[in-house]
């Protein structure tokens, strides 16, 4: 089933580090101290820098998932194809945007991570998102599409 959108907003690269300093400042508001940010691939790479940057982590890993293909199919490919354990470190999980909450069930289900030890963070949920992280930026309706600087 294909999702309509009635809504395209274009994201800058300078708003998109803006919002990750506002994301950097309510993670570390809420004393949460990651060792290791792991990020979705590809979209929030760039992102990822910004935020382990701004929250003094050395450590980033990736996981290499998609969820579209620019038809807006919601099959999920992962491409990372190596067994990932991260329950040595306090994780930040982070992806640019949350849609349907899907990619990041999957990953909780799919790679190992320390429950009580890890965070997700994203600058964009969804408001009828089945999956909440535990950070996010702005809340936006599901009919709007986020069209992001390296998208273009």
């Amino acid at each position: 089933m294909e999702k309509q959108y009635t809504q395209k907003r274009y994201v800058s690269y300078e708003e998109l580090q803006k919002k990750c300093v506002l994301l950097a400042e309510k993670i570390e508001k809420s004393g949460f101290s990651p060792n290791m940010i792991v990020s979705i691939t590809r979209g929030w790479l760039l992102s990822a820098y910004f935020l382990a940057d701004l929250l003094g982590v050395k450590s980033i890993e990736t996981i290499n998932i998609t969820t579209h293909d620019g038809t807006v199919s919601w099959e999920i490919r992962d491409a990372t194809k190596i067994p990932k354990d991260f329950t040595e470190f306090n994780a930040l999980i982070v992806d640019d945007l949350i849609d349907s909450g899907k990619t990041m069930k999957y990953i909780l289900d799919q790679y190992t991570f320390n429950p009580l030890e890890t965070k997700i963070a994203t600058i964009y949920c969804k408001s009828k998102a089945t999956f909440k992280p535990d950070f996010f930026v702005e809340e936006i309706p599901a009919e709007e599409r986020i069209v992001f600087p390296y998208e273009r």
